[in-house]
């Protein structure tokens, strides 16, 4: 097994290697006394406050990393979230993104799985934080399952993991370097138009792109101001309520938070006077929501596509709605390619490719997966699309078609013509087996008590081909989410497959 190097210490690398730190600290030195986070107990650190926690934080993971380690950060307070994040910037640290609430094993498995040093975690009092060692390098193959020293499936370059949220299967590893962060970074501020007098609302994880590249890092490196909330917690008035206290304008959400908002009681339009722009992400928006959010409070709500392995790739700026994604944004190059083999109801359809600055290396220790996603320097997003002339729309991911009787479903399109139907609140929709057909469109359900099922059937039968109707249909007090709030399609599957078991 290779040699570690000396306990000497993380050292500061070049500025030139540390540009998302380099940037907010010239934001920081150039306005000092500006507010730039509010934190989860309404807490308002400025500028220089918040850099002054980023060089601590800097010294104490110098003081405790040796070059090559690689830092885990599961820490939920996330103001210390920034300030490791940053510190570790600034000294080019390898850090991996870990959701807070991960149980201690499976907080293990992920020590192992990315070669962790430390792991970074909330302790008592304002900025605390522990370092705790991470996955064990002495212990040889029999504990870890590897031969090699913490760190070395890493390459020059790498800074950051994000691990995707598993919504589709077990989470990988995306590796990034800190120059794919700051682009993706600098092009949605640009698309954004993010100044120092905008107030940010981030009430989502930081472990996952959407909260730290999407609200909070374009936040901080444009001198704005960002307001974290945790919301898992929030309800339509109280979301409302805080955006009228901070005076948020720009708040970017899964639409369950918009849905939130348009069904809210005692909500008067005005509470949302201060927002300039809302974004809704991370999930298959609506068109009803859309709607009555333009209704209800006089605001477009821009739908924004994207990927972890890149970021933004699509806004609808222009706001076409109808549950379009827009087009690519500046700074993302795309192309349309062709089904092939896609059978019936894939015609019309077209798998996008992109790449650009901002784009991943790869998934860390999985060539398989990288081969699969990652081609010549494109990244394949498998997902496929409608390229119309106003706007493009995402019909479902190339594997996750469903396939009855040789026609192509797209499970989105079924759940979009799903939520337009009344008394139904959300839907899941996946294939089944079927030995008849291959695959049965089945859907799961959040329904209003009173919903009449035979009424769903009926609209769906009017908007959509035969073959895309579900063939059956289950009710639920709640669909499965990952940790970041999405479906959990993975675990609809095998609930709807416990379903038939039991049935049989």
């Amino acid at each position: 097994m290779p040699q570690r190097a000396p306990a000497t210490g993380v050292e500061s690398v070049p500025e030139d290697h540390g540009a998302l730190y380099t940037t907010f600290r010239d934001a920081a030195l150039a306005a000092p006394h500006a507010p730039a986070v509010v934190g989860l107990d309404g807490a308002v650190s400025s500028y220089a406050t918040l850099l002054d926690a980023v060089e601590s934080a800097a010294g104490r993971l110098g003081a405790e990393l040796d070059e090559g380690d690689v830092l885990g950060l599961a820490v939920g307070d996330p103001v210390v979230f920034v300030a490791l994040y940053l510190a570790a910037a600034k000294l080019h640290v390898v850090t991996v993104l870990l959701d807070s609430r991960l149980s201690e094993p499976e907080r293990e498995r992920n020590r192992v799985r990315f070669d962790l040093t430390r792991l970074a975690v909330d302790a008592p009092g304002p900025g605390a934080f522990h370092l705790v060692p991470g996955a064990d390098a002495t212990a040889g193959p029999d504990a870890t399952g590897r031969d090699d020293r913490p760190g070395e499936g890493y390459a020059p370059g790498d800074f950051v993991v994000h691990c995707t949220s598993g919504s589709t299967g077990e989470p990988k590893g995306i590796v990034m370097s800190q120059a794919a962060v700051a682009a993706r970074v600098r092009l949605w501020s640009g698309e954004l138009a993010l100044t120092a007098s905008d107030v940010v609302l981030c009430a989502l994880p930081l472990s996952h792109c959407h909260g730290i590249d999407i609200l909070t890092l374009p936040g901080l490196l444009t001198g704005a101001t960002v307001v974290f909330a945790r919301g898992d917690r929030l309800t339509g008035r109280g979301l409302a309520r805080l955006v009228e206290t901070r005076g948020v304008t720009v708040v970017s959400g899964l639409p369950v938070m918009y849905r939130m908002l348009t069904s809210a009681r005692g909500v008067p339009a005005t509470a949302l006077r201060t927002l300039r722009l809302a974004v809704s992400g991370s999930a298959p928006l609506g068109t009803s929501t859309q709607e009555a959010f333009l209704e209800r409070y006089g605001l477009p709500l821009r739908q924004v596509y994207g990927l972890s392995e890149i970021g933004a790739i699509c806004f609808d700026r222009g706001y076409v709605g109808r549950n379009s994604i827009g087009t690519p944004i500046a700074g993302v190059e795309h192309r349309l390619e062709p089904v092939e083999d896609g059978g019936p109801g894939t015609e019309d359809l077209r798998e996008l490719w992109v790449r650009g600055p901002a784009l991943a290396r790869g998934y860390y220790r999985d060539p398989a997966q990288t081969a699969e996603m990652f081609e010549d320097g494109w990244l394949r997003t498998h997902d496929l699309v409608r390229a119309d002339e106003d706007g493009w729309y995402v019909l479902g991911r190339r594997s996750g078609f469903i396939n009855v009787a040789g026609h192509k479903v797209g499970p989105l399109e079924v759940e979009a013509a799903l939520r337009e139907c009344p008394g139904v609140l959300e839907s899941a929709v996946v294939g089944v087996p079927d030995p008849r057909t291959t695959e049965r469109v089945a859907a799961l359900l959040v329904v209003e008590p009173d919903a009449d099922l035979d009424a769903v059937r009926g609209q769906l039968g009017r908007r959509l081909l035969p073959h895309q109707l579900p063939q059956r249909y289950e009710r639920a007090a709640a669909l499965p989410r990952t940790p970041l709030g999405k479906t959990d399609y993975a675990a609809v599957r095998e609930l709807m497959r416990a379903e038939e078991r039991n049935a049989e």
